[in-house]
């Protein structure tokens, strides 16, 4: 029996009520287990307390004051490399993924050894259109392969290469940070991302998204 790889999901949380319990038990009902590393950026109001409450099982960092995205992700990278993570999943505290998700990421990334990042598609929160990030920074980073399939009707392919993915939903395997490093403790919030797929293309790496994989994520709306 092929024994499963270790993944660890890390979610930063802020003041992330509205979001956590649908986030949190969308990958405790995945189909692959993973463990959750929560780490909270000084919320003030019951997110902490709810998720201790709620969810034994998740680990829970609690920060003293805001560390911004980065910084607070490498807290949880962190414990994930010194627990002997095979991957590392980011999570965004105002997303959710299917019961599939993440056996299919890891099974994509057990296939195309060269991706350093990937990601599902990124629905919105209702699942009824593209998220406006996503929509709008891969059509600005032309993932010209998967329109032209789509608009040719043609089978559309497991995974496709692009230049940037926000880092809302991603898989990275460790040997991809091992490589890359963490976030890097500059940017606050915001950039950190962009920099991130940098230099992950600098390590002659690849960023793929999986058309067939489908992640949820309410964002902010993007003014046109």
């Amino acid at each position: 029996m092929t024994k499963e790889p270790l993944i660890y999901t890390v979610i930063v949380t802020y003041n992330g009520m509205k979001w956590i319990k649908k986030c949190i038990e969308s990958v405790l009902l995945n189909e692959l287990s993973s463990q959750i590393v929560l780490i909270d950026n000084n919320s003030s109001d019951d997110t902490v307390a709810f998720v201790s409450h709620n969810f034994p099982s998740v680990v829970i960092i609690e920060n003293k004051l805001n560390l911004g995205f980065g910084k607070a992700n490498n807290l949880g990278i962190s414990y994930a490399l010194k627990n002997n993570a095979d991957y590392v999943f980011l999570l965004n505290q105002d997303a959710f993924v299917n019961r599939t998700t993440l056996r299919e990421l890891v099974s994509l990334s057990i296939e195309n050894p060269k991706y350093g990042i990937i990601s599902p598609i990124q629905f919105n929160y209702e699942g009824d259109e593209l998220e406006q990030y996503f929509k709008t920074f891969i059509c600005k980073n032309a993932a010209l392969d998967l329109f032209t399939d789509v608009v040719l009707k043609k089978e559309i392919g497991k995974l496709y290469e692009v230049p940037f993915i926000q880092a809302a939903v991603w898989l990275l395997p460790v040997k991809t940070i091992y490589e890359v490093g963490g976030f890097d403790p500059i940017f606050f919030h915001y950039g950190e991302d962009d920099n991130y797929c940098q230099r992950i293309k600098y390590h002659k790496y690849l960023i793929g998204i999986a058309p067939h994989i489908s992640a949820f994520h309410h964002g902010t709306k993007v003014s046109p």
